[in-house]
């Protein structure tokens, strides 16, 4: 139980430290970076949130299924969550731009 208590706080972690650099660039009126544009910005944040949570899963990976389980749904919902409120829902579909 301590493996995946720590597996899902280092998730959340992640998450929150997306999300805050997303809220960020929003208080800055989404002001990029000189060479990429805040589409390119916010698609390269996305990735790397999957990749960390993948990263996270595989050092000591779960060997409870019912661990397993827990540990995917909840992260992906931080992805998904972060994905859906500033790729869709405050900027709208920000790929179709």
């Amino acid at each position: 139980m301590k493996k995946i208590s720590v597996k899902l706080i280092l998730s959340f972690l992640a998450f929150l430290t997306i999300n805050l650099w997303l809220i960020a660039k929003g208080v800055t009126k989404g002001n990029a970076d000189f060479f990429i544009s805040s589409t390119v910005e916010e698609t390269i944040l996305f990735i790397l949130l999957q990749l960390f949570v993948i990263v996270i899963y595989n050092i000591q990976p779960l060997t409870i299924k019912k661990s397993k389980l827990i540990y995917w749904c909840v992260s992906e919902v931080f992805v998904f969550a972060t994905v859906f409120f500033w790729g869709i829902f405050i900027v709208g579909p920000i790929w179709f731009i």
